[in-house]
């Protein structure tokens, strides 16, 4: 593994880490027994909701090194979905089979009907239009990789058009026309208006911004021209202001995530620190770890606070993140390549017909 694929999977690994300790101690606070009493004492979980926005920025800075290796839209696609198809159909069989024993799932019970969006990567409020469709979702923080799946979508079409300039323009303009039409509302309010914005966000043009800084940060670490590394620092800060309504708090947390990016692009010490082992296996099960944990985890915290283990409850959510890990892993190492192999045997058995 070079340098830089293992500076990346150490963001990976920062960005769950965030995510999960945000789930555990802040998201929660409402159902798990201890409250707010760590995250009022320690409120730096507070700020672990934006570990996503670092997984755009790695996405960004992924796909167009990804795209320029593929030579038209439809094998970026196929990539991309086997990609990521084997851990979602394994994490959606796994949260579904044993949804029943954790009954404690803060989203409530799914149905045959919550596998649906996960499974196609398309959101469940896209798919509630269809008469008749209603469904819990199965979890709700696959919303970003549903964000993610509309940005690669984009991407293809746009790069395979237009280049990798295309594509940064035409991230830029997406995300500009969100933002302008958001503030416009704002300002004066009016249906047109509002009904435009939303049609934007459906098409996930408000992440926009996060994918092009990623881009920008990859276009710069090989061109090593400066106006791509001010062109990703722009677009990231723009973005955490932008990145949860206007909340001072909320825009320093964003804007914290952009500059570690923006400073693991051009210092190679911080890029050996992100090599680190714990983050390099937790960089590694990432995408799993990120499907599976947040109902899973609350539910086993939930099950150890009633059987009094003796320790105390702040550990709780080690105790549920290891054992997930551990699963994680199993589906990382070996599930997610057997899935992958059993897609691609029956690709080419279709195609030999």
């Amino acid at each position: 593994m070079n340098k830089r694929i293992a500076y990346l999977d150490g963001h990976r690994g920062l960005a769950i880490l965030m995510v999960v300790f945000y789930h555990a101690y802040a998201r929660w606070w409402e159902v798990v027994p201890y409250g707010t009493k760590y995250s009022d004492r320690f409120p730096i979980v507070h700020f672990g909701v934006f570990g996503v926005q670092l997984f755009f920025l790695i996405s960004g800075f992924v796909i167009l090194m990804t795209l320029e290796k593929c030579t038209g839209a439809r094998e970026f696609l196929v990539r991309r979905w086997l990609r990521l198809f084997p851990a979602m159909l394994l994490c959606s069989i796994l949260i579904f089979a044993t949804a029943g024993f954790f009954h404690e799932r803060p989203s409530g019970k799914p149905t045959w009907l919550s596998l649906v969006p996960g499974l196609t990567f398309v959101d469940l409020s896209w798919w509630s239009v269809i008469p008749g469709f209603s469904a819990n979702p199965l979890e709700v923080s696959f919303w970003s990789l549903y964000a993610e799946f509309k940005f690669y979508v984009f991407a293809a079409l746009i790069y395979f058009w237009k280049g990798r300039k295309g594509l940064f323009l035409g991230l830029t303009t997406a995300f500009a026309a969100t933002i302008l039409l958001k503030v416009a509302n704002e300002i004066s309010p009016h249906a047109v208006l509002g009904l435009a914005g939303k049609g934007l966000r459906g098409l996930g043009f408000e992440y926009f911004g996060w994918f092009g800084a990623g881009a920008a940060f990859y276009t710069y670490s090989k061109s090593r021209e400066l106006k791509w590394f001010m062109a990703g620092v722009g677009l990231a800060a723009i973005s955490s202001v932008f990145v949860r309504g206007w909340h001072w708090d909320h825009m320093a947390g964003a804007a914290v995530v952009g500059a570690v990016f923006t400073v693991s692009v051009i210092s190679t010490t911080f890029q050996r620190v992100l090599t680190l082992p714990i983050l390099q296996f937790f960089g590694f099960i990432s995408y799993p770890l990120y499907l599976i944990h947040e109902n899973m985890m609350i539910a086993m915290i939930l099950k150890m606070d009633r059987m009094h283990l003796g320790i105390p409850d702040f550990l709780y959510p080690a105790v549920a993140i290891a054992v997930l890990s551990v699963v994680t892993y199993a589906i990382g190492r070996y599930g997610e390549g057997w899935v992958r192999n059993r897609m691609l045997e029956l690709g080419r058995r279709l195609g030999s017909r």
